[in-house]
């Protein structure tokens, strides 16, 4: 028993030798973890009725105060409103956007009021025809027949609804997820994606040395001494997506895609939003079920003209799209699509069938934040 004892004394102590000689906060994996900041890649709402919406849920993690600062932006990048919520020591708060969107309603926890009414047409403008009403009038986003757009979500120091870095927090307390509720019916949820500080903890504005290469918001930095300022994860910029067209469920597959900005979304000027509208990328290829390979325009593989298969920040597209390669020529259901954007992106896909089967799922991204982008042409996945 003796003997026992000390073994297991001896496994207890190098255990705990291991655990400190690595420290799993400092990683470019995207994981499943308290976050600084939270990002949902693609939402719609019908703001004439209630047949699409998203609803968003954060958690505090902490058993203090937070502000969740919370961006709307449009499909090019443009951030059109600002809103910080206040969560109590271990809070919840749920966002239905149709609230915001069709009624100018805000959380009650919201800083400075709950109604939007002065800039609700305003609103509406801008993420269905691109163009507000008042205050920016230029052409900041697509036309699109719901309100459609992203958001992210921060660990900010103060309710003054500032999108720079001098309010952001480094504290990895937030958790959250969301649901998008269709016109045809169906539901899709998801975890939001939980992007890490690292590293973590400081007052705002504070200025460490952070390990990562780039990082998620360092496009929006005024100061490019202090790119690396958000000390947030960088996302992966190349992804494997599943999807199914037809068969005997006569499935379908929506996938839904956020890439980085190439400017920081302004009304106006060099870094205006409209920089953000055709944004070229590198590879797009579809593999069907008896390996096939499938490109876009093989016509122009080496040399495309300018813009020619650009895409806004985000946008929602069937995965029988004539953006994507063609179907191969066997009539394969299933299969899958490699996106290689070269910039940091997230894509997740929705897979659904008649009467109300869906299903959400994340693409599986080849690399992380801190991967060398994969090359145009380049093989897809390691040398055999």
């Amino acid at each position: 028993m003796k003997r026992l004892i000390a073994v297991a004394a001896l496994l207890l102590a190098v255990s705990a030798s291991a655990a400190t000689t690595t420290n799993n906060d400092d990683s470019c994996d995207i994981a499943l973890q308290p976050a600084a900041t939270l990002l949902l890649p693609y939402f719609e709402v019908d703001i004439t009725g209630r047949a699409a919406t998203a609803l968003v849920t954060i958690q505090n993690l902490s058993p203090s105060p937070v502000i969740a600062n919370v961006t709307l932006w449009t499909d090019w990048g443009y951030p059109a409103l600002t809103f910080p919520v206040q969560l109590t020591g271990y809070d919840v708060e749920g966002i239905n956007l149709y609230d915001v969107f069709a009624n100018g309603t805000l959380p009650p926890s919201a800083c400075g009021g709950t109604s939007l009414s002065p800039l609700l047409h305003d609103l509406q403008s801008i993420f269905t025809t691109g163009k507000g009403t008042a205050g920016c009038t230029a052409q900041v986003g697509s036309v699109h027949y719901y309100a459609a757009g992203y958001a992210t979500i921060d660990d900010v120091a103060s309710c003054s609804g500032k999108n720079d870095f001098t309010n952001l927090l480094f504290d990895n307390v937030l958790t959250g997820d969301s649901q998008q509720l269709s016109s045809a019916g169906y539901a899709s949820s998801n975890p939001l994606v939980h992007i890490r500080a690292i590293p973590e903890g400081g007052p705002a504005g504070a200025v460490v040395a952070t390990a990562l290469p780039h990082t998620f918001y360092e496009r929006y930095a005024a100061d490019p001494l202090a790119q690396h300022a958000d000390r947030r994860q960088p996302l992966p910029s190349a992804f494997a997506a599943r999807y199914i067209n037809g068969g005997t469920g006569a499935f379908n597959t929506t996938t839904k895609i956020w890439h980085e900005a190439l400017t920081a979304g302004t009304c106006s000027g060099a870094q205006a939003a409209r920089s953000n509208a055709n944004m070229p990328l590198a590879d797009l290829a579809r593999f069907d079920e008896h390996e096939n390979a499938t490109i876009v325009n093989p016509n122009c593989e080496i040399v495309c003209p300018p813009g020619a298969f650009g895409i806004p920040v985000v946008l929602s597209l069937a995965a029988n799209s004539s953006f994507f390669p063609p179907l191969s020529f066997y009539g394969d259901a299933g299969g899958w699509l490699y996106l290689n954007f070269g910039t940091q992106s997230w894509i997740t896909t929705s897979m659904y069938a008649a009467p109300t089967y869906s299903a959400e799922a994340i693409a599986v991204a080849l690399g992380n934040g801190c991967s060398p982008p994969a090359a145009k042409g380049a093989q897809i996945g390691p040398t055999p």
